[in-house]
């Protein structure tokens, strides 16, 4: 099993834990990340890191373990993103990052003016690349994988016209460290093999909406 499937089982199975009476909450959030990437691997010339910056959407659900102040959620962004070469660079390649998924678990502490609640995770991407202008990619990471960490706060909407679709606004801050990742490339014309490690890290900054019950 890989870790995404793994990660899911567990997931599935706290939920089966929690009591039937437990509350919870399903929503959408938008907002802006930066990842950001360091080359490892010494012995090159070029650029050792770099960073691009998108905006993102994501679902997520949530379920509340009894009546504590703890939930665990599963966070999904249904995008692509694809980190590319510059054009004035002599190799044409890029990345597809795609189905980040995070499973975590949610501590709030009420105050006068709403929430605040922390939260610590495991997420888990997709990586898939393309190589051009005679590279071949013999193998790299099919995924990236990490810790995540959160910090955010929680109002409550109480108008009536629209506390039936939304009753909950977040804005939230998070912290990803991903494994270190790996890639080897050489000729079309069977050069020598190039191994290249790199480490990559998430910054996220997001608005969400949801419904709680």
């Amino acid at each position: 099993l890989n870790m995404k499937k793994v990660m899911t089982l567990l997931f599935t199975s706290l939920f089966f834990m929690s009591t039937a009476y437990a509350g919870g909450m399903i929503g959408v959030k938008v907002g802006t990340g930066e990842l950001e990437g360091t080359r490892t691997s010494s012995g090159e010339g070029g650029k050792t890191s770099d960073a691009v910056n998108s905006e993102y959407g994501a679902v997520f659900a949530e379920l509340n373990l009894a009546d504590s102040p703890v939930s665990i959620g599963v966070e999904l962004v249904p995008m692509e993103g694809i980190i590319d070469t510059k054009s004035d660079t002599g190799t044409d390649s890029h990345v597809t990052i795609s189905d980040l998924t995070t499973l975590y678990v949610l501590a709030a502490m009420d105050t006068e003016f709403g929430s605040i609640y922390g939260k610590v995770g495991y997420s888990s991407a997709d990586l898939s690349a393309v190589a051009n202008y005679g590279q071949v990619l013999s193998s790299m990471s099919d995924a990236a994988e990490g810790p995540m960490v959160g910090i955010g706060a929680q109002f409550d909407v109480t108008a009536d016209y629209i506390s039936t679709v939304i009753n909950t606004v977040r804005l939230e801050a998070t912290y990803t460290e991903f494994d270190d990742l790996k890639i080897s490339s050489k000729d079309e014309d069977g050069g020598a093999t190039e191994n290249r490690t790199g480490e990559a890290d998430l910054t996220t900054f997001s608005i969400s909406l949801a419904k709680s019950f």
